[in-house]
């Protein structure tokens, strides 16, 4: 697979993830505590978790130009469009720089930890599926 196509693969699939993360952003647009992100976030390490689950599944029986397919349009794509850390890190600099130091504190780790459990499952789940 030539670079043009796998770079039309990413900005495809990038292009999905970021309208679906646009999508969950107006749905929880009146929610508190940076809500929509922590959902974001915590549901695109889930995702990522599976895919990349799935394709360590050795018995999917795909070639390796399938399985890097898949991968881009998955993990690199739609979940790089839908799910960025740098979303995360903005809203907790503005809880921290205006005092709310308990809101940063939650916030973050919630962040960290559903992410990291998310990610953990969803790889799991995908192995087995």
């Amino acid at each position: 697979m030539n670079i043009a196509i796998r770079i039309l693969l990413v900005a495809v699939a990038g292009g999905a993830g970021a309208v679906a993360r646009y999508l969950i952003e107006l749905a929880l647009k009146n929610s508190p505590l940076g809500f929509a992100t922590w959902v974001i976030n915590s549901l695109g390490c889930f995702l990522i978790g599976i895919f990349g689950g799935w394709l360590a599944n050795s018995q999917c029986g795909w070639s390796e130009e399938m399985r890097t397919a898949f991968a881009l349009l998955t993990m690199t794509g739609f979940c790089g469009g839908f799910s960025t850390f740098s979303s995360f890190t903005l809203d907790s600099v503005k809880y921290y720089e205006a005092g709310d130091l308990l809101t940063w504190l939650i916030f973050g780790t919630m962040t960290l930890f559903v992410g990291l459990f998310g990610c953990a499952l969803g790889f799991y789940l995908g192995k087995h599926i």
